[in-house]
């Protein structure tokens, strides 16, 4: 597979703060990548990074090749890098048609466009299981349901690669799995992904590779279960990775 999301060298200071330090990585194409780390690691800010949210000070950011360090958020969407965010982002008082239409809304308005552009929003509604809800305010839904909305909307922008933060973060477990078959049939498809999860369930059995951040910069990489037992993990986390059982007893520990 070819690189479609490189990362090289990225640097973020807010005043004092070091968020970012030399961070680089890589997505391949066709992949579902996982982005882990501690509270305070730098995901999030990264994410603002490539998305163009927040500038970098050093390093680069590419998407198939182009270079979009620093670019404003409407050219990098443009040229297909689609993102959720860790609070939901939904029109509350719209339907949720008219939360997709939206992320539709740099089509020409033509009316062959708009049906198609309907049809499309709809077609995508059916997908993540709300096409019921379609002509219901978004803001009478579950916190879950408007993840699978703001995902859906994400779509409605035909993005290359798909990044998602904390997507399975404050939704109960049937939505998680659902989710998480979406996200799966979505990359048989052909969308790559690039997620920042805490759930290590989940993001350890949806991901091909994970890389973990630490204080501004990537400690590790690869498949799951190497990631999983690697010592610098275990130690950034602190038992972060454990399982469980093993959690407890450490909770335990050190509450005597």
């Amino acid at each position: 597979m070819s690189v479609l999301l490189e990362v090289r060298g990225v640097a973020k200071s807010f005043g004092g703060l070091q968020a970012l330090k030399d961070c680089s990585f890589d997505v391949e194409e066709g992949s579902i990548a996982g982005l882990i780390g501690p509270n305070g690691s730098g995901k999030t800010t990264m994410f603002n990074v490539i998305t163009g949210y927040e500038r970098a000070d050093a390093g680069s950011v590419s998407i198939g090749g182009s270079d979009v360090t620093n670019a404003a958020p409407g050219r990098i969407c443009g040229l297909g890098i689609g993102r959720t965010f860790q609070l939901t982002r939904v029109f509350s008082r719209l339907t949720l048609l008219e939360n997709l239409q939206v992320g539709r809304s740099g089509v020409p308005r033509a009316r062959r466009q708009q049906l198609y552009a309907e049809s499309r929003c709809l077609d995508l509604l059916d997908f993540v299981g709300l096409a019921d809800l379609a002509h219901v305010a978004a803001g009478t839904l579950s916190y879950g349901q408007r993840k699978l909305v703001e995902l859906a909307m994400v779509l409605a922008q035909d993005p290359r690669v798909v990044l998602l933060d904390e997507p399975a973060g404050g939704i109960n477990p049937l939505l998680i799995a659902q989710l998480g078959e979406r996200i799966r049939e979505l990359n048989s498809r052909g969308v790559t992904f690039l997620v920042v999860e805490h759930n290590m369930e989940f993001v350890m059995g949806l991901c091909d590779v994970v890389w973990v951040m630490e204080r501004g910069t990537v400690i590790a990489h690869g498949e799951p279960e190497q990631v999983r037992r690697d010592p610098r993990v275990l130690d950034a986390y602190l038992g972060g990775a454990l399982d469980e059982d093993e959690e407890e007893a450490s909770e335990e520990a050190a509450a005597q």
